[in-house]
């Protein structure tokens, strides 16, 4: 009897592609991405192939672990709102001292950019 093979949901498979992009992009290994979403190497790796679907717990988990919105996951769009909440999740996870550093980094930014910004522009 011959082998049949799995046919993939494109839907799947697009989930998957952005799952190994997020992963990638965070320089994450597939390993480390096992334990911050608390599921298997094994697991992840079928999902990143869109050979495999994910319980909503599951994917809720991936998600925060790979700190991106489940827009993102499912559709590949970040919606302002989404972002603005995966921020201040962010900001709130970091001690005072990174908050510090960061809104020193972002006033400098500020500076920058109204330096730059030609005259008669708001």
């Amino acid at each position: 009897m011959a082998k049949t093979e799995k046919t993939r949901d494109p839907e799947a498979v697009k989930v998957g592609r952005r799952v190994r992009l997020a992963r990638q992009g965070r320089q994450m290994t597939l390993e480390q991405l096992a334990e911050a979403a608390e599921t298997s190497v094994q697991f992840l790796s079928q999902v990143e192939k869109g050979e495999q679907n994910m319980t909503t717990i599951k994917f809720g988990k991936l998600a925060k672990a790979l700190r991106v919105s489940s827009d993102y996951l499912l559709y590949g769009k970040e919606g302002l709102k989404d972002m603005t909440a995966l921020a201040a999740e962010f900001l709130g996870e970091m001690n005072p001292i990174e908050r510090d550093l960061l809104a020193r980094v972002v006033l400098g930014l500020q500076g920058v950019l109204e330096a730059i910004r030609p005259e008669g522009e708001k």
